[in-house]
């Protein structure tokens, strides 16, 4: 097998393309109850068209000026279109709200702030003693890491002097691949090998710390940080993100529909080809192009049709190829049988918490079996099964 194709580092690919505005934007929502819009309401950038009860999930906003289409549970969609001139004697609309002075701010404040910026503040907070900030490209064929720290160095570290303002840790270490030059004042730096699956939160980890634990440690993405810093540099909302498309890196709206991103960048889609939102090894596939990015979208690929052997449900006959790669040193195959058996109690035996969801079982399996996708499912039903005890046990003490 060609060890080349894990390869995490690809140089400095240039800075960040913006995107062209797309002809409308599907901003998605989860849990996001209350809607600020409604049908046929005129919006502008930073416009708020839904928040989240939990005060540690962000708002939502809108990052084009356009028309609202529609409201749902799901999404908010919004059609792209210039606002109408006004009427003589009338004051001009609004085309974009005022910044927030986030420097000023401490404390609570601060925290209520950057919800209402559309930050999601859960993932930064964190009780921990030592914060680590993965700076290496997640999976192979994304690249904007190194042109990140190049090229939007400032807005990165904009977002690192927010973030331990925010952190309890009394540490904060920087994983970098292994030769990157990228120097920070206020952070100490860790070299990783960049080869996946070492880019994966607990990995670097356990090599920063030589230990298989992450108690007491939380690690923030670089993504995560560069739209953290882009909020902290201009105290506006958090309306767009950096997308990998193909190995090009855009600029584009929340919720720029798949398609348009595609278009953007001259990729054609066929019948049978798979689109993977996130990376290669750990993204999933949508079979709507009109589906819109989410904060957290880093990447977008385009598998043809026949380039890869189809997934089959094909049963597993032990050749142990999983076993063999998979870092966790677990089994990825028993686990994946117990899982289609639902016998959630073997699974818990088999460990299967201990498993990070790099991907290599479902890549090395020759049987093509969806191993990751079924060890996902069966820590999906853990995970119902326990909410279900816990609201049990609650009744109970009522």
């Amino acid at each position: 097998m060609n060890k080349n194709i894990f390869i995490l580092t690809h140089g400095d690919t240039g800075a960040f393309e913006t995107g062209s505005v797309p002809f409308e934007v599907r901003i998605p929502l989860n849990g996001h109850g209350k809607k600020s819009v409604k049908k046929k309401t005129e919006v502008y950038p930073g416009l708020l068209v839904a928040d989240h009860k939990n005060p540690k999930i962000g708002d939502m906003h809108a990052g084009i000026t356009g028309i609202v289409t529609e409201v749902t549970d799901k999404h908010v969609i919004i059609k792209a279109q210039e606002p109408a001139a006004p009427a003589e004697g009338e004051e001009p609309k609004p085309t974009g709200v005022e910044p927030v002075s986030i420097d000023s701010l401490e404390g609570d404040e601060l925290l209520v702030a950057l919800k209402g910026l559309g930050v999601d503040i859960r993932p930064l907070i964190r009780r921990c003693e030592l914060l680590v900030v993965n700076a290496l490209n997640p999976e192979p064929g994304i690249t904007y890491a190194e042109s990140m720290l190049v090229h939007a160095k400032k807005t990165v570290d904009a977002g690192l002097a927010l973030l331990k303002r925010l952190s309890p840790a009394s540490k904060t270490i920087v994983a970098l691949p292994t030769a990157s030059n990228a120097t920070f004042t206020d952070a100490d730096v860790a070299f990783i090998d960049p080869q996946y699956p070492n880019s994966l939160d607990e990995l670097v980890v356990a090599k920063i710390t030589g230990k298989e634990s992450m108690k007491g440690v939380n690690v923030v993405d670089l993504h995560t940080l560069y739209n953290l810093g882009a909020v902290a540099e201009s105290g506006m909302p958090l309306t767009h993100t950096v997308v990998c498309v193909e190995g090009k890196n855009v600029i584009a709206p929340i919720g720029t529909p798949v398609g348009a991103l595609l278009k953007h960048a001259s990729i054609e889609v066929s019948d049978g080809d798979a689109v993977i939102l996130g990376g290669p090894m750990r993204g999933e596939t949508t079979g709507d192009l009109n589906k819109g990015i989410a904060k957290n979208t880093n990447a977008l690929f385009v598998m043809p049709a026949g380039s890869t052997a189809p997934i089959t449900d094909h049963p597993c006959f032990s050749c142990g190829s999983c076993l063999q790669h998979c870092p966790s040193r677990i089994q990825p195959n028993m686990i994946a049988r117990y899982v289609e058996f639902n016998e959630l109690d073997l699974c818990r035996q088999a460990d299967i918490s201990a498993c990070i969801e790099c991907g290599l079982c479902t890549y090395y399996c020759p049987a093509r079996r969806p191993v990751l996708q079924l060890i996902r499912l069966g820590k999906h039903k853990i995970a119902l099964e326990e909410a279900q005890v816990t609201a049990c046990a609650l009744q109970v003490d009522e």
